[in-house]
């Protein structure tokens, strides 16, 4: 797959034959080294560093026949959080091929991973708006062929330091310039009928580019009215053009006004309270629910909003702002708005995604125990029709989703802990760790705030899920034993036995054995209480076999593995017939381990856990090496290595050792 990500070009784009030719004089120079050509540009605000190296991209793009990769990294953007590499490359890697749940959880695993993608190919990056090099360095791939291109608000020294890179200062278009540009959209013939009211426009946008598109656009869309008109409005406002004239960002809403009062009001209603949330794009459902309503009527809204270049729509139906625009939007709520429909829409917007994420829920994994919602709105529920589709959902909202959990929680909306403990699930199904993390913490923050210890309970064994998946075990414990009081304190005895349970697994881990063991009986003891309701049947005692097993006590350990597979959901069998398996191994029986593996790959297989059937083919590869069938052994290891390498998932160095020992001993 070639990717092809460069946004549009523009129509009207004044030559910056300095700039261009530096950056072609760059790519000239590629193959007189072995280094990775970088070149950043830096400017203010709208001074047209996008434009210029999209512009520049499009005209060299065939020199780059492995295609192009582009990245918003919203560096300075005035309501969303930046883009951290990790996002930043998870969406590079999918889009040279890797499917998403085949992305790595770790930074430096999902930039190993891109790096290898890259080598040997001739490849165009552009970085867009990135805050400062620490944010572009992990973004850097390790082939000659490759040219990175980056644009900031800021100087990024680091970048020339590290990589030698080619620093480029955009400068504001001089007064000739300027003039050109508007003289491409209104005509040199309507220029000259007015010099005085366009030496003001010149004056008033001060060389921005985009202050400057924005005035002739709406000239060209009014041919009627004078230009004297459009200067008369800048003039007017000369106390919002302030920081225009300094380089600022703000001033800029004296033109943006003139597309939004052309809005209907519907459609002007909809532009400001788009502005309330702090998500990188929007979709049509979540747009309906912030204007209360359907889909339908959302869908001429939002076209509106397009027509009026006030929303950009990319594929799959989502839309985004400019940076500024959003900022104008979010100003014009408080204006115009009470702050009691910018909440209203805010928790529409929230409710939205809670109600959805419950759905998605339902159909990834139908046992997994969700407390009842207050009250459920129809009009903005949702469901999905397959599993597929619920993915699909996730996929494009996990980030806006994560966003409204962060700014719920910050203005004290209570939907918004539950909204993170909803999502907890498909954060884990889609190895989104580091955003379970933050959505775990910062739900908790909100649910202690508030006082609701039931929710503080639940989100203290996500947080303590997050954690073990990272690694921190000593962190993980804490927040499990937490939960685990605080669980008994409230009586919720089936909460509470979980917690003994998935603590054994962190124990397992550690290779606590005798802890773990100890915290698996635990849980059996208080499910055998909880009248019959068990969260995660079969988890403890699936933790407790292979606990045994690895302390020697055979004959005790495989009935619980046993029971735990004829209990277990469909997810928990394929860890009951791992732990079995080992169990196996450990007791010296390779025939049943080797039968138990590759019962438990194809398991893994069946549900498409890619990352548990590698994990069971390197088992299976052990048994089978142990057992003196090295081919099979060869093959297994093999299977998993690819798996592992596609995952960009360090294990894959074991599996390699593994493979490099074998080849050894028959050598």
């Amino acid at each position: 797959m070639v990717p092809r990500q460069l946004p549009a070009a523009v129509r009207h784009f004044i030559n910056r034959t300095v700039e261009q030719d530096a950056l072609t004089t760059l790519l000239n120079g590629a193959g007189s080294d072995h280094t990775v050509l970088v070149s950043t540009i830096d400017g203010l605000a709208g001074v047209g560093k996008s434009t210029l190296v999209v512009q520049w991209a499009h005209q060299v793009r065939e020199r780059f026949p492995d295609g192009e990769l582009y990245a918003n990294l919203r560096g300075f953007d005035p309501a969303a959080e930046p883009v951290t590499p990790g996002e930043a490359l998870g969406g590079f890697v999918t889009a040279l091929g890797v499917a998403p749940e085949a992305v790595p959880v770790a930074e430096e695993a999902r930039a190993a991973q891109f790096r290898t993608l890259l080598h040997g190919r001739r490849m165009l990056l552009v970085l867009d708006n990135a805050r400062n090099a620490e944010q572009v360095l992990p973004l850097m791939p390790g082939s000659p062929g490759c040219l990175v291109v980056v644009t900031s608000r800021q100087r990024l020294d680091g970048l020339v330091a590290h990589h030698g890179a080619q620093r480029l200062a955009l400068e504001t278009l001089t007064r000739d310039e300027g003039r050109r540009l508007l003289a491409r959209y209104i005509g040199g013939e309507r220029l000259e009928h007015e010099p005085e009211a366009v030496e003001a426009l010149l004056h008033h946008c001060a060389g921005l580019p985009l202050a400057l598109t924005l005035v002739a656009v709406q000239a060209t869309a009014e041919p009627d009215v004078p230009l004297e008109e459009l200067a008369a409005d800048l003039r007017s406002e000369r106390n919002r053009l302030d920081a225009l004239d300094a380089g600022g960002e703000t001033g800029i809403r004296a033109v943006f006004s003139w597309s939004y009062r052309s809005l209907s009001p519907q459609a002007a209603r909809l532009f400001r309270l788009l502005g309330l949330p702090n998500s990188p794009d929007i979709g049509t459902g979540a747009a309906a629910a912030v204007a209360g309503t359907d889909h339908r009527g959302v869908r001429r809204l939002l076209a509106e909003l397009c027509r009026a270049h006030l929303l950009t729509r990319r594929a799959g139906d989502r839309y985004v702002f400019h940076d500024l625009l959003r900022a104008y939007a979010r100003e014009r709520a408080h204006e115009d708005d009470s702050a009691q429909e910018r909440t209203a829409a805010f928790e529409r917007l929230l409710d939205h995604y809670l109600y959805t994420t419950y759905a998605a829920n339902h159909r990834l994994e139908p046992t997994r125990p969700l407390p009842e919602l207050d009250h459920v709105d129809q009009y903005l529920w949702r469901d999905f029709a397959t599993y597929e589709e619920a993915l699909d959902w996730w996929d494009a909202e996990h980030a806006n989703v994560l966003s409204a959990v962060r700014q719920a929680v910050a203005l004290r909306l209570p939907r918004g802990p539950w909204l993170s403990h909803a999502a907890t699930f498909p954060f884990k199904l889609r190895g989104l760790v580091d955003e379970m993390k933050v959505s775990s913490a910062d739900g908790l923050a909100g649910a202690r705030e508030s006082g609701d210890r039931p929710l503080q309970a639940r989100l203290l064994s996500d947080l303590s899920t997050a954690y073990l998946f990272r690694g921190e075990f000593d962190a993980s414990i804490r927040c499990r034993q937490s939960a685990a009081e605080l669980f008994a304190e409230l009586g919720e005895r089936d909460w509470e036995a979980l917690m003994h349970a998935v603590l054994g697994e962190t124990f397992l881990e550690m290779g606590r054995y005798a802890d773990a063991a100890a915290s698996a009986r635990e849980a059996l003891r208080m499910q055998e209480s909880a009248d019959g309701k068990v969260i995660d049947p079969g988890g403890a005692d699936a933790v407790l076999g292979l606990a045994l097993a690895h302390l020697g006590e055979f004959g005790a350990a495989f009935p619980p593995l046993h029971r735990a597979y004829a209990v277990a959901d469909q997810f928990g069998q394929g860890y009951a017939l791992t732990n079995l398996g080992s169990a196996h191994f450990l007791a010296g029986d390779m025939e049943n381990a080797v039968r138990t593996y590759r019962q438990a790959v194809q398991h893994r297989r069946d549900i498409g856990h890619e990352f548990g059937e590698a994990v069971c083919l390197n088992k299976l590869g052990e048994a089978l090496r142990a057992w003196g069938e090295v081919e099979g052994a060869r093959d297994a290891w093999q299977q998993a290595l690819a798996i592992l390498d596609g995952l960009g998932h360090p294990d894959a160095e074991n599996v390699r050792e593994n493979l490099d020992a074998l080849d050894a001993t028959e050598s």
